[in-house]
């Protein structure tokens, strides 16, 4: 068998750390996009204050990852793969912040049921992206949490189009516009973890 590249040997490195703090901010982006429409008085300001907070730990964290991959002789990966992996879930992360901008500032007295079970998915998606980050060395189990995110990005899909679908049904304009842009948040969010679970396939495929 012929022996395995460098970067798949590799012991754990900053750059790896850096994409699981990603993976943890997605999830602390969703639990408070969750929380959101629960706060009253001063907690309102709190739940914003913390929105941007995750948003800019978010950037902190691709910042650093994209200086531990220039400054890293040897990676767990190839550089370009960790980097458009991180990307992805940075991107994901700043689209969820944004619909928690929207369900803030639009006042919005409770989440739709659908946008709940899509949070709810996506915290799943986190916790599981966080773990594949410590399976990058061993491509079977990779493999099998890859499979579960394609499970949970189709579900989300699901429960997108029956939103979509569903908004024009006994609501009021106003109402349906602030669904309607919270639910384009989501989507893009949605859209980004899609292509994270790509070039997740792309490793394992390249790699096996």
């Amino acid at each position: 068998m012929a022996p395995r590249p460098p970067w798949l040997v590799t012991r754990d490195s900053p750059a790896l750390r850096h994409l699981t703090d990603l993976c943890d901010g997605l999830g602390r982006a969703v639990q408070a996009v969750a929380q959101s429409t629960a706060a009253v008085g001063e907690e309102r300001d709190r739940v914003e204050r913390g929105l941007e907070d995750v948003d800019a730990t978010a950037t902190a964290s691709l910042m650093a990852l994209l200086t531990a991959l220039r400054s890293a002789y040897v990676t767990p990966l190839p550089r370009q793969d960790l980097y458009r992996l991180a990307d992805g879930v940075h991107t994901a992360v700043h689209r969820v912040v944004e619909a928690g901008m929207l369900v803030h500032r639009a006042d919005l007295p409770e989440l739709p049921r659908h946008a709940l079970d899509l949070l709810e998915t996506m915290g799943r998606q986190a916790e599981l992206m966080a773990a594949a980050v410590g399976l990058l060395r061993d491509l079977d189990a990779l493999e099998d949490t890859w499979m579960q995110l394609e499970r949970g990005l189709r579900r989300m899909d699901r429960v997108m189009v029956e939103w979509l679908s569903a908004l024009g049904m006994d609501l009021l304009q106003r109402d349906f516009n602030r669904q309607r842009e919270v639910a384009g948040a989501l989507q893009a969010a949605l859209t980004a973890l899609h292509r994270v679970s790509t070039n997740l396939g792309v490793v394992l495929v390249r790699e096996s």
